[in-house]
C-alpha cells in the first residue's frame, strides 16, 4: 500500500472512530436526559384530573333501564365516593347504597323518594347534561397545566407532590378536599369553564397544603388537663382550629383568585365575581368579624367553634376574604415563596406573620386585626400557658 494509500486510509479509520465516539456521546447524553426526566425529585409538579366519575353519572342517567347493581358499581368510582363523604360531611347522606338509590330514581324518571335523594340533586344533573359533557371536554384539554402553572410557585417542594383532582356531577357544593391530597370538583355547580377552573385551582391548592403540612389542633386540650385549665385548653383548641381554617382558605383564595372570575359568562361566576368586589372593598368589617369570632369562643359562656364556623365559612364566607387579603399582603411583600413558607407552619403563625408586615394596619386594603384576635395567635405561639387566661 502506497503512502498516499496508507494516509488515506488512516483518515477513513480516524473519520470511522470519530463517529463512532460522536454516537457514543449521543447514547450518554440520551441516556442522561432520560435519567433527569424519570427520576422523582426532578419531575414537574404531577397533577392528574379524573373526569371518569362525573361522565360514569352522566351515562348512567341516560339509562332508563338501569340497574341497581350497575348504579352500584357508579357510586364505588373513586370520585363518587368523594362526593358520598360530602354529603356525610353535611349529614346529608353516609352509605353508597343512598348514592345508588338517588341515581337509580333519577334514571327512571321518577321523583326523589328521600330528602337524601333530593340533596344528590340527579334529576338536575340530568337536566343539564348536554352542557356538563361541554365542559367536560374543555377541563381534559388542559386544565391540568392551568392549575400546575398556578399552584406551583406557592407549593412547598412542589416536584415531591401529587395531586389528583376528580370531577363529579351532583350533591351539594362546588368544590371540596378533606385535608388530604386529592380535590374535588362539582360541575353541577360550575356553569362556565372560567369558574370550574378556578375552583380547581383553589381545591388543588387545598390538596398542596395537605400535602405540606398537618396541623393537630385538638392537642391543646389534651395538654391542659387540669380542672381551671380546661377551659383555656378548649378556647386554644378551637381558635388554632379557625386560625388554620383562616390560613387554609385564605390562601386557597388567594391562589385561586376570584378576580380571574371578571370574565365569566356564567351566573354562578358573575354572582360570585361580584361579591368578590364588594366584600374586598370592606375588609375592615371582615377583620372584625374575625375578631367577634375569637371574643366569642372565650367568652364566659362560648359559642360552639361547628357556630363560628357556619357564620364565618358558609353562605358568603366572610371569613375567606381577610384570609385571602392577608395572603395577599404577605405575596406582595415577601413574595411567593412566603405564601409557601406559611403552608408548612400553623395557622397562628400566618395570623402573626400579617402582623408583622410593613404595610399592615395602613389601609383598608391591610387592615388591622382586632386586639382578641392578635393575642390568641400570640397565646398559641407561645405555648398556651395557662397564665394566658
Amino acid at each position: 500500500m502506497s503512502h498516499s494509500a496508507r494516509k488515506e486510509a488512516g483518515a477513513s479509520q480516524h473519520t470511522i472512530m470519530k463517529i463512532i465516539r460522536i454516537n457514543h456521546t449521543i447514547a450518554a447524553v440520551l441516556l442522561n436526559l432520560a435519567a433527569l426526566l424519570c427520576a422523582p425529585s426532578l419531575l414537574s409538579q404531577q397533577i392528574k384530573v379524573d373526569t371518569a366519575s362525573a361522565r360514569a353519572v352522566l351515562r348512567a342517567l341516560q339509562n332508563p333501564s338501569l340497574t341497581y347493581d350497575q348504579a352500584m358499581a357508579v357510586a364505588k368510582l373513586e370520585g363518587n365516593q368523594g362526593m358520598i363523604h360530602e354529603m356525610r360531611d353535611l349529614s346529608e347522606a353516609d352509605t353508597d347504597e343512598q348514592f345508588a338509590r338517588a341515581l337509580l330514581t333519577a334514571a327512571h324518571g321518577q321523583p326523589p323518594a328521600s330528602a337524601v335523594e333530593l340533596g344528590y340533586n340527579f334529576t338536575a344533573v340530568k337536566n343539564a347534561a348536554p352542557a356538563m359533557s361541554v365542559l367536560l371536554n374543555r377541563i381534559e384539554m388542559g386544565f391540568e397545566k392551568d392549575i400546575r402553572d398556578r399552584i406551583r410557585p406557592f407549593t412547598p417542594k412542589p416536584d415531591n407532590v401529587s395531586l389528583r383532582g376528580f370531577v363529579v356531577a351532583g350533591g351539594d357544593g362546588g368544590g371540596y378536599a378533606f385535608g388530604g391530597t386529592d380535590f374535588y370538583l362539582n360541575i353541577l355547580n360550575s356553569d362556565d369553564v372560567i369558574y370550574a377552573r378556578q375552583t380547581l385551582i383553589h381545591e388543588a391548592f387545598h390538596g398542596a397544603q395537605g400535602a405540606a403540612f398537618h396541623e393537630d389542633t385538638d392537642h391543646w386540650k389534651k395538654q391542659n388537663t387540669q380542672p381551671a385549665d380546661l377551659a383555656l385548653g378548649k378556647f386554644c383548641s378551637d381558635s388554632a382550629e379557625l386560625f388554620k381554617d383562616i390560613k387554609d382558605e385564605g390562601t386557597a383564595m388567594f391562589v385561586g383568585s376570584d378576580e380571574a372570575l371578571k370574565d365569566s359568562n356564567g351566573a354562578t361566576g358573575k354572582r360570585i365575581y361580584s361579591e368578590y368586589l364588594y366584600y374586598n372593598s370592606h375588609l375592615p368589617d371582615s377583620a372584625g368579624l374575625l375578631e367577634i369570632s375569637v371574643a366569642s369562643m372565650h367568652a364566659p359562656r362560648p359559642v360552639p367553634f361547628k357556630t363560628v364556623y357556619r357564620i364565618d365559612f358558609w353562605g358568603k364566607g366572610f371569613a375567606y376574604y381577610i384570609g385571602s387579603a392577608m395572603a395577599h399582603a404577605i405575596d406582595e411583600e415577601d413574595g411567593p415563596a412566603a405564601i409557601a413558607q406559611v403552608l408548612e407552619q400553623p395557622g397562628y403563625e400566618f395570623v402573626l406573620r400579617y402582623t408583622r408586615l410593613k404595610s399592615y394596619g395602613k389601609d383598608s386594603d391591610h387592615p388591622r386585626l382586632g386586639d382578641n384576635t392578635v393575642h390568641a395567635a400570640q397565646l398559641l405561639h407561645d405555648g398556651c400557658p395557662a397564665s394566658g387566661q
